[in-house]
């Protein structure tokens, strides 16, 4: 999934600037990234995604959180305060459109 979300991204406007397989992969590296949008797998070796999205947004509060997941919870997800949008593993053909809105959202696109 990991490959097939960079190979999304890297037809798209956006820059891939780290990869992490585990949350604490995650948290380890974002001190040297100033990530504009973060993709966060719900269910991470680690960490819960929602715990790993709240750490993520501590560390840098502009960037924009994605959950994104293969179960059924997008109600828990939208209800968060640390998550701003959910994607279900199933429609990750809407992943394009989402990081368009939310690059025209940030004013980094026309």
């Amino acid at each position: 999934m990991l490959l097939l979300l960079q190979a999304m991204l890297s037809n798209s406007h956006w820059e891939v600037l780290g990869k992490a397989l585990t949350a604490e992969d995650a948290l380890r590296m974002s001190p040297e990234l100033e990530p504009d949008v973060a993709i966060v797998d719900y269910m991470m070796p680690g960490m819960h995604g929602f715990d790993l999205s709240a750490e993520l947004k501590t560390m840098h509060p502009n960037c924009t959180v994605i959950i994104f997941s293969a179960f059924d919870v997008e109600r828990e997800a939208k209800a968060h305060a640390n998550v701003d949008h959910f994607l279900s593993k199933t429609k990750i053909g809407r992943l394009e459109q989402l990081l368009l809105d939310i690059g025209r959202e940030k004013g980094l696109f026309d």
